[in-house]
């Protein structure tokens, strides 16, 4: 009985040891899931509420060699891979081994994405990646314009710049410059107009373009402002105002006296300076003029005649006169020349002449003399008759 026992208890125990080994090796070892998903560009799969993340991040444009790339986030982790189409990019390093990814139909805006994941994970939630705001790139562009001068003579040169800032935070393409040629000038010798200008600017640039124009015809011209296009913008600088002189001479006579209240038999000395104020040089200049009764010229001439005086230029002369009579008296000159033949007349301050007193102690004092040397000789021979 007991050894009936015995066998009965062998048996069972051998048939749950093969038992279990069959369980043992029945089991599955790593069991995965496979499935694939249409995914566009900035989507991702989110495994077991984002303890493991799948974000595709760019799908490559239609070529031999398409590929898309993914970035993986695990364990606070994350990595970057690139899975050509039907290639197996052979996710081994930890922790973001524990998927496998294939790649296929790949397309401009998308690509089948094939996953084998834990068995033991849920299926992934699709989501769409926020892409953060990237400033646009705009450029801003300034045109200013200056002039070295604005007022010149017929026949002159004036310089311009330009200068063109580019104040936005994106390059300026297709960059041309538009300008009018203003009436009154010609372009400058050496000179192109408008300039020359660059097809692009990068932001925070700028750009000095000049140019120069000459003055040909007198008078008060606007110069309109510059348009400078770029893309499909336009930006315009300011305007200017040049005055163009005629070309003529302008002689300005002043008379100086050293001094101006004086008396009888006195001297005064007069200085005549002639100035050019104008934008050529005076031909045949004469200055005329006499003194006024009362007064002689004792020493030089109130006449001059000077052959040319050019531009900015001075000549000066002396003269001296003697007044003879009192009375207030001016010089008055007149100067003509090759632009103002009919003259332009000038004047000295007024001269007060006052007649001096005259002293006649010199005669007294002798006559004094002579009349008590007469007294003495009269009383001296009278004494000696009394004797």
């Amino acid at each position: 009985m007991i050894l009936n026992q015995k066998n009965s208890f062998y048996q069972m125990s051998k048939f749950s040891l093969l038992l279990l080994i069959l369980l043992i090796f029945s089991m599955p070892v790593d069991a995965v899931k496979t499935d694939s998903f249409s995914m566009e560009n900035y989507t991702g799969l989110n495994f077991m509420n984002g303890y493991y993340r799948i974000e595709i991040i760019q799908i490559s444009k239609p070529s031999d060699m398409p590929f898309v790339v993914v970035n993986l986030t695990t364990d606070g982790l994350s990595e970057k891979y690139y899975i050509r189409e039907n290639e197996d990019p052979s996710i081994n390093k930890e922790p973001f081994n524990k998927i496998n990814l294939n790649s296929s139909f790949i397309t401009l805006t998308s690509a089948r994405i094939t996953v084998e994941y834990p068995e033991t994970w849920s299926v992934p939630e699709k989501y769409t990646i926020e892409i953060p705001a990237i400033p646009e790139k705009i450029p801003d562009i300034l045109v200013t314009k200056s002039a070295d001068k604005i007022t010149l003579n017929k026949g002159e040169v004036v310089e311009f710049k330009i200068i063109v800032n580019n104040t936005g935070n994106g390059t300026a393409y297709n960059l041309t410059l538009e300008d009018r040629f203003p009436p009154g000038f010609t372009s400058a010798p050496g000179s192109r107009f408008p300039p020359v200008i660059q097809n692009e600017l990068m932001a925070g640039e700028h750009l000095e373009l000049l140019f120069a124009l000459k003055a040909v015809e007198p008078g008060s011209y606007n110069i309109e402002p510059t348009t400078l296009k770029y893309g499909t913008k336009i930006a315009l600088s300011n305007s200017l105002s040049i005055t163009v002189l005629e070309e003529r001479s302008h002689l300005l006579t002043v008379i100086t006296l050293d001094k101006d209240n004086i008396f009888t038999d006195d001297v005064v000395k007069v200085a005549v300076k002639i100035t050019n104020k104008g934008n050529i040089s005076a031909e045949s200049i004469l200055i005329d003029g006499t003194p006024p009764e009362g007064i002689n010229v004792i020493e030089g001439d109130l006449r001059k005649g000077i052959k040319n005086i050019e531009p900015g230029e001075s000549e000066e002369y002396f003269a001296s006169l003697k007044a003879v009579k009192a009375g207030n008296y001016t010089i008055n000159l007149t100067t003509s020349y090759s632009d103002d033949s009919t003259g332009s007349s000038s004047s000295s301050n007024i001269i007060t002449v006052t007649e001096r007193e005259k002293n006649y102690l010199y005669i007294l004092v002798p006559l004094i003399i002579i009349i008590a040397g007469i007294v003495l000789f009269i009383m001296r021979r009278h004494r000696e008759y009394s004797f």
